[in-house]
């Protein structure tokens, strides 16, 4: 009701908000709550305190059809539509990478109606008709559309690839025929032509870093070295990583003096420092960025241009009788929240037996294999359904129907990624088959499984290569959604943005008030800070952080601003502001995965008004919430829990009640405005414990 209210904040430093986000902190998660379940709002109120997720970014749904499964029309109508208007209402689209389901929804989606459609013979017999809610969430553009083409082995584009595919052609219409002529041109051999041509189109879609290489390859090729490394940093700049193509291939080999690279020029080896060595069998991991559209080719290009957008989903917790108890749900989210960047010692476990659930995806696992080795990262390949030993794992790739995790000597490092490819381990309405919250139970921050017969086929499974990526940096969902093709059926549970690899920057940030001044430099007679003011201190790089690319800045939970890293930034606030204002600042690092970290501060801005106030009565009585909330001089107050009004009432105090039925159990967060005139007065944030 209030926070639109201050979404034209001046910075005397920042750009505009920028319309492309990479890099995922509990900023950008959308946390979607079932408002008539307890254990949604309960799971809500965990996670939200565990990953400072904004109050703002808390997306309430009132009419949410019961059982497992939902029909397609009542998915579109009743979730996924009520869902996107709520957060373009609250204004939150550009900052939102995740859409997190509470426990309470259901998991399974009837698209019939699309699945009739097919005429392929192929899709016909294996695209079964039951989807994932997450999944449908991902694919949010098809549903909208009534579109059944998420129905498609390659639906996903976000996915990676063969190395290869950085290459093909990227485009559709007039651009793709430009394409197509300058790979005729270097076919003919007119390399300079072929080079001007790539070029053209790199500086139009600078986010496509492969038209650089392109460029580059065919200026060197017409004799013009200085023009491809021009080329070659624009496409370091842009976001290519991979310094193996230029240290080993054919093109590019002599040029970084493979043999010899104590003869490298500064330049040279500062670019081949920029990338990652990792091989290049398969593209690397990319960061996953909401406003933009995913090519054929794996790459972002700017909205409207003819690509394909997604929305990373997955569900927090499935709360039922076949899956986990709440205590369960709400300790695998705790012990997730504690991984990230802790680098965790342990091993990369891969099954195989001769199962077909283990045989689909064994001829893949040599790839992910010989990356993790030049990672330096522990790898085994067991020959059992599960390991018998007394090891600790922070990835399991598995194959089997039934899972004997009882009696297990193994464990879990926090933040493990484990995964099991059966036909019904995410398909909670029967017993059958070891469900994906089972390895949860046993440690997992995340998992996943299928919600109906999905065949043994690659497509629909992650890939070996989910771990590599997962080691590489990116969030647990980026790992998953970049590792599989043809998702729709996947259902994805846990932690969403946990990260044990990440290497955000490590630099100091400080956020504080700073006095309002006046025209010649002297502070205003008016006592109240009327700005505020974020000081960054930059420290050595080390093996485990990366340098500082970009600040995200936020005010009241919504991002409103950019920047570029300097020491010293000025964020003006309209004088009308008062009391306790939610501020971050977001780091962002220069690195292929784009790792961020978040500062967080509640500042009093406004002077010495009295703050709104909420004291907890009745402490002893654990089944409601008796509190009195006041502010003396107020004309009217609200209450608000998770971004939503719980109460109001005119006057400046009133004693209330709650129940769980209204707010949850667990960490509840509850906050209290006071309004006097056309004065909005912050109270801090009330948990209880």
């Amino acid at each position: 009701m209030f926070a639109s209210r201050w979404l034209s904040f001046a910075c005397a430093v920042c750009t505009a908000a920028s319309p492309v986000l990479a890099g995922v902190t509990g900023e950008n998660v959308a946390v979607v709550v079932n408002a008539a379940s307890i254990d949604s709002i309960t799971v809500a109120n965990h996670y939200v305190s565990l990953r400072h997720v904004p109050a703002n970014n808390v997306i309430w749904l009132d009419d949410v059809p019961e059982g497992n499964s939902v029909s397609l029309n009542d998915f579109r109508d009743r979730i996924l539509k009520p869902l996107l208007e709520k957060i373009n209402a609250k204004q939150i689209a550009a900052q939102i990478q995740v859409v997190a389901y509470s426990a309470g929804f259901p998991t399974a989606v009837q698209i019939g109606e699309h699945t009739k459609r097919l005429t392929d013979p192929n899709q016909k017999k294996y695209q079964t008709p039951t989807a994932s809610i997450n999944s449908l969430t991902y694919f949010y553009r098809f549903v909208l559309s009534d579109s059944s083409d998420y129905l498609g082995w390659a639906s996903n584009q976000y996915a990676r690839g063969r190395f290869a595919r950085h290459f093909v052609n990227p485009f559709a219409g007039e651009k793709r025929k430009q394409f197509t002529a300058a790979e005729s041109a270097a076919r003919d051999g007119d390399h300079t032509r072929a080079a001007e041509s790539f070029e053209a189109l790199a500086d139009e879609y600078p986010t496509l870093s492969p038209l650089h290489i392109l460029a580059a390859e065919h200026w060197l090729a017409a004799d013009e070295e200085l023009k491809a490394l021009q080329q070659l940093d624009k496409a370091v700049a842009s976001g290519w990583a991979d310094r193996r193509h230029l240290t080993e291939s054919d093109t590019f080999r002599d040029v970084f003096n493979a043999e010899d690279p104590d003869s490298l020029s500064p330049r040279k080896q500062r670019l081949l420092d920029a990338m990652e060595d990792v091989p290049v069998v398969n593209q690397g991991p990319m960061p996953f960025a909401a406003a933009l559209e995913w090519t054929a080719s794996g790459h972002p290009v700017p909205p409207k241009s003819g690509a394909i957008p997604y929305l990373l989903s997955c569900v927090l917790a499935v709360v039922h009788p076949n899956g986990n108890t709440l205590d369960e749900a709400i300790a695998v989210l705790q012990l997730a929240a504690k991984a990230d960047h802790t680098f965790p010692n342990g091993v990369f476990g891969f099954a195989k037996t001769a199962d077909v659930r283990v045989t689909t995806r064994e001829p893949l696992y040599g790839d992910a294999i010989a990356w993790l080795l030049s990672r330096k990262q522990d790898v085994e390949i067991f020959p059992s359904s599960l390991p018998d030993s007394d090891k600790t794992y922070v990835g399991m790739m598995l194959g089997s129907a039934g899972l004997s995790l009882e009696s297990r000597k193994w464990s879990f490092a926090p933040g493990a990624l484990a995964e099991n490819l059966t036909s019904l381990g995410g398909a909670f309405e029967t017993k059958s088959q070891t469900k994906l919250t089972e390895l949860l139970s046993a440690g997992a921050a995340i998992s996943s499984g299928a919600v109906a017969e999905p065949y043994a086929l690659v497509p629909k499974f992650p890939t070996p290569m989910i771990y590599p990526y997962y080691c590489e940096g990116v969030t647990a969902i980026e790992a998953f959604y970049l590792s599989v093709t043809s998702p729709y059926q996947l259902l994805i549970v846990g932690d969403p943005i946990c990260q044990p690899f990440a290497r955000p920057p490590n630099d100091l940030i400080r956020i504080e008030t700073a006095p309002q001044v006046g025209t010649q430099g002297e502070p205003k007679t008016a006592p109240q800070p009327s700005a505020i003011e974020v000081h960054w201190q930059a420290l050595p790089d080390s093996p485990v952080s990366s340098p500082v690319a970009e600040f995200q800045l936020y005010v009241l939970g919504k991002l409103f601003a950019t920047a570029p890293p300097v020491p010293n930034m000025k964020i003006n606030l309209p004088d009308e502001l008062a009391g306790m204002v939610d501020c971050r600042v977001v780091m962002t690092g220069r690195h292929p995965t784009r790792p961020a970290i978040a500062t967080r501060a509640q500042l009093k801005v406004g002077g010495d008004r009295i703050l709104p106030k909420i004291q907890r009565l009745r402490k002893q009585d654990q089944s409601r919430w008796t509190v009195f909330v006041d502010c003396p001089g107020a004309d009217r107050m609200e209450v608000m829990h998770l971004g939503r009004t719980i109460a109001e009432f005119d006057g400046d105090a009133s004693r209330l009640t709650f129940t769980p039925e209204k707010i949850g159990n667990g960490p509840v967060r509850l906050q209290a405005i006071a309004y006097q005139g056309e004065q909005t007065i912050f109270g801090d944030v009330f948990q209880s414990p």
